[in-house]
């Protein structure tokens, strides 16, 4: 599984979580949008960072066996909390990756509450495309975003060659956020949630990447998410007496995120 992480820049966990868990994280997810805290977007998606903290079970899934030793596995020990996200989406997302650093090791850990398939929202992902020299062979992948009628490589954005991690409600999805992927034909308000997280920043480089990453988040929250008290990180996992939440955040507050 390590290798198969590393090779191809994702793995999917089959029925990690019992159906039993699965509905309790619908149920707390449910009752957070239903408090109108999450901001639509001009595509039409409902957005809200953070989002796992605001509920007792979701809350505790960053220090989950099943979660935490993975991660830990992956990003090695001293490993940090990035944030946590929850989105109701609409419509296709183009190719792209999350990360502009390549040399910051985050990793994505996804919840989808909602069967998705090929054509039905999962995730596309080109396997590979993490590492040199195909993350830049198809960065001209980019321009499909703006522009969907663009076709570098001569095919339409939902017919670029990849692998569909497709998933049913139970599984969840670890993806390097520097592979390229989209989703593509997924019905309005499919439910996708993030536990996002990094590798122990040890170059100047690398902090001054996660500073950037921490006040373009600020920026977000303070520009968008009128219902949020001006803050990234909640103070329940900064100032947690929970050893592996404490170990995950203790450099963010050394760093000043708070």
């Amino acid at each position: 599984q390590i290798a198969h992480f590393k090779t191809f820049g994702f793995l999917v966990l089959r029925q990690l979580f019992t159906p039993e868990e699965a509905a309790i994280m619908k149920r707390e997810s449910d009752e957070i949008f239903a408090e109108g805290l999450g901001n639509t977007l001009p595509t039409g998606r409902v957005a809200l960072q953070p989002f796992f903290e605001r509920r007792p079970f979701m809350s505790k899934l960053a220090e989950d066996d099943r979660i935490y030793e993975p991660i830990q596995q992956l990003l090695g020990p001293g490993f940090i909390w990035i944030g946590s996200a929850g989105n109701l989406y609409v419509g296709d997302t183009g190719w792209h990756p999350d990360c502009l650093d390549r040399d910051c090791g985050m990793i994505k850990v996804i919840f989808y509450l909602d069967p998705v398939a090929r054509d039905t929202g999962c995730l596309r992902a080109i396997p590979g495309s993490h590492r040199l020299p195909l993350h830049e062979d198809v960065s001209p992948l980019t321009r499909q975003r703006s522009d969907p009628s663009v076709a570098p490589f001569a095919v339409s954005p939902r017919d670029v060659p990849c692998f569909p991690l497709e998933s049913q409600p139970g599984d969840v999805v670890f993806l390097n956020q520097n592979l390229w992927h989209s989703s593509f034909g997924g019905r309005k308000g499919r439910r996708m949630f993030t536990l996002n997280f990094g590798a122990e920043p040890t170059t100047d480089a690398h902090i001054a990447y996660l500073q950037n990453l921490y006040q373009s988040n600020l920026q977000n929250i303070e520009r968008m998410q009128f219902t949020q008290t001006g803050r990234f990180y909640e103070e329940s996992f900064l100032n947690s007496d929970r050893p592996r939440i404490r170990g995950m955040t203790a450099k963010l507050v050394e760093l000043g995120f708070i």
